[in-house]
């Protein structure tokens, strides 16, 4: 299961780098950009109905939140690394104990994220959209991490 964490931490923290490299080539060369976005932002723009403007706040967030989700993503590897270094059973309860609280920090830092993202959306939409992307947020193998935006039903 470990390993799995590992692959999972790995993969998001691959999304995070896209997101931020994509974030810095739009904020570097905006005139060269083309107008459609990622696939997963044009996606979240057509099914939500957002304005150019919505769309610019929203991309902001994503930029200004990449950081942030890299920093849990890096505290969460360390963590795991510390259970997996634990010989005694003190050590091994508290290693458990700061993965599963740094998961939950990083669970919670994902929903305020999404409902900032929410909030930028029309109104009608933002409830749908939460709906979609939150149960994306805790995965079944105990990781955390960015939900990808690409959730079309």
């Amino acid at each position: 299961m470990s390993s799995r964490r590992h692959i999972g931490l790995l993969l998001a923290l691959a999304l995070v780098v896209g997101v931020l490299a994509y974030g810095i080539t739009r904020w570097a060369l905006p005139a060269s950009a083309p107008e459609g976005e990622t696939a997963n932002l044009d996606w979240l723009k057509k099914e939500f109905s957002l304005t150019p403007a919505q769309l610019k706040k929203v991309q902001q967030l994503h930029v200004d939140y990449a950081p942030v989700c890299a920093g849990h993503c890096a505290a969460i590897a360390e963590a795991e690394a510390a259970l997996n270094k634990a010989t005694s059973p003190e050590q091994l309860a508290a290693a458990r104990a700061e993965l599963q609280r740094l998961e939950k920090v990083c669970a919670d830092s994902t929903r305020s994220h999404l409902s900032a993202v929410a909030a930028v959306m029309p109104p009608a939409e933002a409830g749908r959209f939460l709906a979609l992307v939150e149960p994306k947020i805790a995965h079944s193998d105990g990781r955390t991490g960015a939900p990808d935006l690409n959730v079309r039903p």
